[in-house]
């Protein structure tokens, strides 16, 4: 899978990757996850925002981490982390839809079938 680097860390070794995938971000946490830190052993080199990188991913709990991760290009996207912390998408109404006009009965006396409250019983196949 393709991914933005759209946070990093390199004194922690912690990055968070926007994955092509549309799904949860995916954490990249320690070296042995980070396939080109062998290219750059004196250890200057760890992905940074806007790097365009391939990752596989695996999800424990609620937590999906890459893996496997090695650069494609580096900043690639730069301006990606600022485009999304200022995007503030506008609220959505409710999604709740009319399903039917049908009217129904008023009061307990236009139904044979409802009690003196005003409900229809309850059904039960338990015998008694």
């Amino acid at each position: 899978m393709i991914g933005v680097v759209v946070w990093s860390n390199a004194s922690r070794e912690k990055a968070i990757i926007w994955c092509e995938d549309q799904s949860t971000l995916a954490y990249l946490q320690g070296r042995a996850n980070f396939i080109d830190a062998q290219k750059w052993p004196d250890g200057l080199k760890w992905p940074q925002a806007g790097d365009l990188v391939e990752l596989e991913t695996r999800t424990a709990g609620n937590l999906r981490h890459a893996f496997n991760v090695s650069m494609l290009s580096e900043q690639m996207a730069p301006h990606l982390p600022q485009i999304l912390s200022q995007y503030h998408p506008e609220p959505r109404g409710p999604q709740l839809r009319v399903v039917s006009q049908q009217e129904w009965p008023q009061g307990p006396a236009s139904s044979p079938h409802r009690g003196d409250d005003g409900y229809a019983p309850t059904r039960s196949n338990a015998a008694g």
